[in-house]
């Protein structure tokens, strides 16, 4: 391993294009990066909806915005990285899209994913892998490219930066809506209608939160499905606040670090939260948590995964395949009120706990 201290400043180019997720826990990574070589040039090629909340919240990163996928990524990534060279290229995509436009990046170092985190023929497209993490969850193995670059373990971090101005405009949002007090932010839609969290649930959920005077203030996107979800929020819970669909993913990072509290599906949003240290309740049936839930403090999450798993393939869940994902048909139908209730319970009497103190 190179003496980097003893070198030219170390230039270092990060492939992770989407999604959202994937993007917070990779600025772990990156953010270890950064204190640990202060001097590094650290570039990151994503895609253009992640650029829009790492510019807010990681602001003194490069970012290279690639539109295209496949050889149409790779002709727009060869345009804008013309005459550039990298000493690593740290492949945090595995997808063939992601690995075809790794070719336009020039650099003496290509490093990919260890053997079980890596698909799509990644290893043909790189020079080394990163060392298999010591931890499940997909931060630690995006740390180990920062530890292949530092030739020291390396653990996430998460330093964000949110403007004053951010906040302010997250706040006037709030309270234009009518959100002037605590309020829980909830996140009920993700990209797979299998891992939504069922609607009955989180409106009750919502009425729950209205009871103990917290406005419940659902955060999305403007899908069909978002949609409905804040539409009956709306109409069955008086005094609940939909932003589905009308802030940008910065002022929704905004109102998270706002928050009293997130209660999230298998979404950003959990991501968001433990990346601020706000309390979170990951919600999670089909993916397991140790392996996607809320990096920093998985203490309030809820998971049938463990019992699902079980079920569907007859074995502890830590003897199975690293990606492995329950099946069973209304997975998420098993998460009962009862089991958010109690999470609720525990962050609002901890709250007042601190309060008294």
């Amino acid at each position: 391993m190179p003496d980097h201290k003893s070198q030219h400043i170390v230039r270092i180019c990060i492939l992770r294009l989407s999604a959202i997720g994937d993007c917070i826990n990779a600025a772990g990574a990156v953010c270890a990066l950064k204190r640990h070589l202060p001097d590094a040039e650290i570039s990151w090629i994503v895609s253009p909806a992640s650029a829009s909340l790492l510019q807010e919240i990681l602001p003194d990163v490069e970012y290279v915005i690639c539109h295209g996928k496949g050889a149409k990524g790779f002709f727009e990534l060869k345009r804008l990285l013309k005459g550039r060279r990298f000493d690593y290229l740290l492949s945090m995509q595995y997808a063939l899209s992601a690995s075809i436009a790794s070719l336009a990046v020039k650099a003496d170092v290509k490093i990919g994913f260890d053997r079980e985190r890596s698909l799509e023929m990644q290893r043909l497209f790189v020079d080394r892998r990163i060392e298999p993490p010591r931890g499940r969850h997909v931060a630690d193995g995006f740390a180990a490219f920062a530890s292949a670059v530092c030739g020291e373990e390396i653990r996430p971090i998460w330093n964000f930066h949110l403007a004053d101005s951010l906040l302010e405009s997250a706040r006037a949002l709030l309270s234009g809506n009518g959100c002037r007090g605590g309020f829980a932010v909830l996140a009920p839609c993700t990209s797979k209608l299998a891992k939504n969290w069922p609607l009955d649930t989180f409106l009750e959920t919502a009425a729950y939160l209205t009871e103990h005077g917290i406005t419940p203030v659902m955060i999305g996107g403007k899908s069909h499905e978002e949609g409905r979800y804040a539409g009956l929020l709306l109409e069955k819970v008086p005094g609940a606040v939909s932003l589905a669909g009308r802030t940008s993913l910065a002022q929704c990072m905004a109102c998270v670090r706002l928050a009293d509290l997130v209660i999230s599906a298998d979404t950003a949003a959990a991501h968001m939260a433990s990346a601020m240290e706000v309390p979170v309740i990951g919600l999670y049936a089909t993916h397991d948590p140790a392996r996607v839930g809320p990096y920093l403090d998985q203490r309030f999450c809820v998971s049938v995964y463990e019992e699902l798993a079980r079920q569907e393939y007859g074995r502890d869940p830590s003897q199975l395949p690293w990606r492995t994902r329950v099946r069973i048909p209304g997975a998420m139908e098993k998460i009962a009120f009862d089991m958010i209730r109690a999470r609720i319970d525990e962050i609002l009497d901890g709250r007042d706990r601190a309060g008294n103190a």
